[in-house]
């Protein structure tokens, strides 16, 4: 017995151990080098008090970034405004946990106009001036712009566009920062967004004197504008006796309105029943999976940290709600916090957000019954509006939208949740969307014959003269279009595990076992970086045949001279790898004359072979009998819940679209060409010829080859996800022996 209760014991503490350590540490995502050095004061500070859980600072690139890692668990915590936590909460399903406290509590949103436009209501605004603070501020445009859009009174133009929502909108505007390159990428905001500022650029600082709440409500009371959007304080400070300007001195808050919801309007002193939206405090956020006890001990050690270092002028040595030592603001926390307050568990980030959720809602309002393309970039945006517009001069219907996401991953999850509508997806993205989508139409890269064949074949490619086949890769050096990548990695390395090449371990680590495998040396594009290598534990022997500078040393896209298909050829052609895996056609681009880069200009295609499944070798020619597998292009797919005349419907609107746009050729606008964007592959990969209907290949298995699928099949496992399950199941095991245990226990006092 003694025994059984000593087994008990060491099982428990196991099982504790398992659950507390990861309470040990509290890792904070930073996103600048600013922030990273506060983050590091606070992890001294708080060590030095013998605080705990230790801080533990994690680089992210930016906000997006960070929502990722934490999701993905590689940090805890970070701080967001209302905006970014609409987007942790819906993208990345993080939970508010931890809210700051200011002196002045958040503000409302309000519409302000003269007590003399009595019969203004927010209803009938459209063809009014209007007076913001500037684009994409939150009392001043993200608030009343969301929610004008979101009640109907505002029509969107495009998904997310609501710039140009607002300059259809309004007659006139003073919206500070509507010409800036963040607002106006392309310089095409129409000038009405600045129509009655002081300043005809109107940039968002204090050399435009409408800029900013009390620039705003100036424009009002100066009657440029019909409407103020401000906060109730910016009445207050510039009105009755507390305004000390020539504008502002002689002003009664007696003289001015608010437009309540209900169609009504009020006086300013009743913001709080007569509001669009409550400005919401910046919160702490982390992933659901972070226990209880997890929250507890940071909600615990964070309160310890305020009573020390929450005072801006304690004597501790480190200051939480300053950044002025670090020559930033609001780093970690808003230098205006001065307490931090718990918030109730299973706390939603739209419970939290109140009515803001639906004004950030409203912002991504796209036009009643159009398609929404979802894209993953600013330019392939941009490139999507301008199909969009190119499709809409021909008369055709239905109106395309364009639905920004920041991957195709999160493209995916919209289109299945119905936000969305169409995405184009390669074979991985695809393949890890199953059949909760279905392909319309597929890409494909030969225009000859009646019937083009949607796909493509990924082959291996070896230098003539070097003697080896496909069976005898290992420990030499490789070149891969990039990690995770169909032609350059999936296929290739799926065959190698498949046919008993490379040997994965029981933690179906694929980097370790790829960068083992080719132990001479790689260059696998994006291999090192955080989301391939979310731990840092990938072989560094994956990018050390890669040419890249800087910080594009690896990386996964064309910053990386062997990034892509050109890329891995140029790897080989170059003899820094002895094989390159690209698709069939990859070399005959580059070659015998075709190539125009200084690298591929003499190259000659009869100086390179194939390497066949078999083993043998076979002319560059011979890619129809002597590949790897048969890979499916890229389609366009769409929801599965959708009807049969509704994706007949898309079909046609893009078989139709590609008869006029679909030519390299002339000066309108090109499906399959993105060169006057200074980028490649947006919406369509440019080297598609045309696009063709999948007949009877409508679903993601029907779709995709058996021999890419068993590729995927063979890799699909990821790197970390075998050593959760197998904590978990070790938990499992021991809580099933503790059980037994006790079982055998109770029969031996029997």
């Amino acid at each position: 017995m003694n025994a059984m209760m000593m087994c008990i014991f060491l099982c428990l503490l196991m099982t504790v151990s398992l659950t507390t350590a990861a309470t040990t540490q509290m890792r904070w995502c930073t996103i600048s080098n600013e922030e990273s050095q506060k983050c590091v004061a606070m992890r001294t500070a708080f060590s030095s008090n013998s605080l705990s859980p230790e801080v533990v600072c994690v680089a992210g690139s930016d906000i997006p970034d960070c929502m990722q890692k934490v999701q993905d668990e590689q940090a805890n915590l970070i701080t967001l405004d209302g905006g970014d936590i609409h987007l942790a909460g819906k993208e990345f399903d993080l939970v508010p946990v931890i809210q700051e406290v200011y002196a002045q509590d958040t503000y409302y949103g309000i519409a302000v106009v003269k007590a003399t436009s009595t019969d203004l209501r927010l209803s009938n605004l459209e063809g009014k001036n209007s007076c913001h603070t500037g684009v994409r501020r939150t009392a001043g445009w993200n608030i009343p712009v969301g929610f004008l859009l979101e009640q109907g009174y505002m029509t969107p133009t495009d998904c997310g566009d609501d710039i140009t929502a607002v300059s259809q909108f309004f007659n006139q505007s003073c919206a500070p920062g509507a010409y800036s390159e963040r607002n106006d990428p392309y310089g095409q905001n129409p000038q009405n967004l600045c129509g009655i500022c002081t300043d005809p650029r109107c940039p968002p600082d204090s050399t435009e004197l409408y800029q900013s709440y009390a620039g705003a409500f100036r424009c009002l009371a100066e009657g440029d504008g019909d409407v103020a959007f401000i906060k109730p304080a910016t009445v207050i400070e510039n009105t009755d006796g507390n305004g000390q300007d020539t504008w502002n001195r002689d002003l009664s808050s007696a003289d001015f309105r608010i437009l309540c919801p209900d169609g009504t309007q009020s006086t300013v002193d009743q913001a709080e029943n007569c509001n669009l939206a409550k400005s919401p405090a910046h919160a702490i956020v982390t992933s659901p999976r972070t226990t209880d006890a997890q929250i507890q001990a940071f909600q615990d050690v964070l309160r310890q940290a305020v009573d020390l270092f929450g005072d801006d002028n304690n004597q501790n040595g480190f200051k939480m709600f300053d950044s002025t030592d670090f020559n930033g603001h609001d780093l970690l926390f808003k230098d205006s916090a001065q307490n931090l307050a718990n918030l109730e568990s299973g706390l939603t980030y739209r419970t939290y957000l109140g009515t803001y959720a639906d004004t950030i809602d409203g912002l991504k309002m796209c036009p009643e019954g159009s398609l929404r393309w979802c894209t993953t970039s600013a330019v392939e945006t941009q490139k999507c509006r301008d199909m969009s517009a190119a499709f809409k001069g021909e008369g055709w219907s239905p109106q395309i939208s364009c639905y920004e996401e920041m991957s195709k991953g999160h493209c995916v999850d919209r289109v299945i949740a119905g936000d969305a509508d169409v995405v184009t997806l390669d074979g991985g993205d695809l393949f890890e969307a199953g059949n909760d989508v279905a392909p319309i139409v597929g890409e494909s890269y030969s225009s000859g014959g009646e019937n083009p064949d949607a796909s493509y074949f990924a082959v291996a490619v070896a230098r003539k003269g070097t003697q080896f086949g496909m069976d005898e890769l290992q420990d030499r050096k490789s070149c891969h279009t990039g990690i995770g990548k169909t032609s350059g990695w999936n296929v290739p390395v799926g065959h190698l595990i498949d046919n008993g090449h490379i040997s994965v371990d029981d933690n179906c680590d694929i980097p370790k076992a790829v960068g083992e495998f080719f132990s001479a040396g790689s260059c696998a594009p994006g291999a090192k970086t955080d989301k391939y290598d979310p731990e840092g534990t990938n072989p560094n022997s994956l990018c050390s045949l890669c040419i890249g500078t800087g910080n594009n040393f690896c990386v996964r896209n064309a910053n990386e001279p062997y990034y892509d298909y050109a890329g891995a050829f140029r790897c080989l052609a170059e003899q820094a790898g002895d094989v390159a895996f690209v698709k069939h056609t990859t070399v005959p681009d580059n070659t015998d004359g075709q190539g125009t880069e200084d690298w591929s200009r003499n190259l000659n295609s009869s100086h390179y072979e194939l390497l066949c499944a078999d083993n043998t070798r076979a002319p560059i020619s011979e890619w129809l009998t002597c590949n790897l597998a048969k890979v499916p292009s890229h389609a366009v797919v769409t929801s599965n819940d959708k009807t049969t005349a509704q994706k007949q419907e898309i079909r046609d609107l893009l078989l139709e679209g590609q008869n006029l746009f679909g030519s390299d050729t002339g000066t309108g606008f090109k499906m399959f060409d993105s060169e006057a964007y200074g980028d490649t592959d947006l919406l369509f990969k440019d080297s598609t010829q045309m696009l063709v209907n999948v007949g009877q290949q409508d679903t993601t298995l029907e779709w995709l080859s058996e021999e890419y699928v068993k590729s995927l099949e063979a890799i699909e496992c990821k790197t970390g996800g075998a050593i959760k399950t197998a904590q978990s199941s070790m938990v499992v095991v021991m809580i099933a022996f503790l059980i037994q245990m006790v079982w055998f226990g109770m029969l031996s006092r029997k």
